[in-house]
């Protein structure tokens, strides 16, 4: 019995800390908005900044610090482009994407949509 007790207390806490873990994520309206005001009161987020808040999310499309950096919530970017294709068509995903101009980010924008939706976006980047 006290067996069965420590698995099952063990599965919660793996339980807990994924789900800790998944709420980690800066993809969201709120670092969209904090991006955008920083930029507007001239103290832009930097590159390096947004990389590391991002981690392993971070898609970058950058040439001499200036592009986009976007990332889908939950996906690190080397594994999205499998799971766009892989999701059927009502699956939705929230995605971010940051805009740089020599190593500041001047806009960010945070939308949620199909795989459809977001691949489009990030194409059009």
């Amino acid at each position: 019995m006290k067996k069965i007790r420590r698995i099952l207390v063990g599965l919660a806490l793996v339980f807990v800390a994924l789900i800790t873990l998944a709420s980690c994520s800066k993809v969201s309206q709120s670092y969209a908005d904090k991006i955008n005001k920083a930029a507007e009161n001239g103290e832009n987020y930097t590159v390096e900044t947004v990389r590391s808040d991002l981690g392993d999310e971070a898609i970058e499309v950058l040439v001499l610090n200036t592009g986009v950096i976007a990332a889908v919530k939950g996906y690190n970017k080397d594994n999205y482009k499998e799971k766009l294709d892989a999701a059927d068509e009502n699956t939705k995903f929230e995605f971010i994407v940051i805009t740089f101009v020599a190593g500041k980010a001047t806009a960010a924008a945070y939308n949620s949509g199909t795989a459809a939706q977001v691949k489009a976006a990030l194409a059009s980047k």
